[in-house]
């Protein structure tokens, strides 16, 4: 399979920006970048307020640079074992989803809060989705 962005050469800080502006010029309030290990941006966290005004709510959107170095590797791309590479790629393309989750909004088809629903934060720290991926049946419906 082809991987998306794979031919990109601007650093990561570049679609990192372009992360944040587009989160900023949405609404986003507060904005947060975690990092790993390593000094890389593992995740940008920020908080949107609820469209009926009654709060603000916290999301972490993580960018999981090393499991997508795995794909990248298994699809046969000699450049896999290149962090710096495998960085920017896994970065443009979380940027290119978030900009197609963008048009969705400015379409009036989602609200910003619903595009990022399983990655809103607890008052853990955990987000939506690894709480329903600890114990799935606590989020069944019967």
């Amino acid at each position: 399979m082809a991987i998306k962005n794979s031919q990109i050469t601007k650093p990561a800080q570049y679609y990192i920006s372009l992360v944040q502006n587009a989160l900023i010029n949405h609404g986003a309030i507060g904005m947060q970048m975690m990092f790993d290990s390593e000094k890389r941006i593992s995740a940008v966290s920020f908080a949107l307020p609820t469209p009926e005004g009654k709060g603000n709510l916290s999301f972490q959107l993580p960018c999981e640079w090393r499991k997508f170095q795995q794909v990248i590797k298994a699809d046969g791309n000699y450049r896999w074992d290149q962090d710096e590479y495998c960085y920017r790629v896994a970065w443009a393309n979380l940027k290119d989803w978030i900009e197609a989750q963008m048009a969705l909004y400015e379409t009036e088809m989602v609200s910003m809060p619903q595009i990022f629903l399983p990655f809103v934060t607890g008052t853990d720290g955990r987000t939506l989705f690894e709480q329903i991926a600890e114990d799935p049946k606590q989020f069944l419906l019967e």
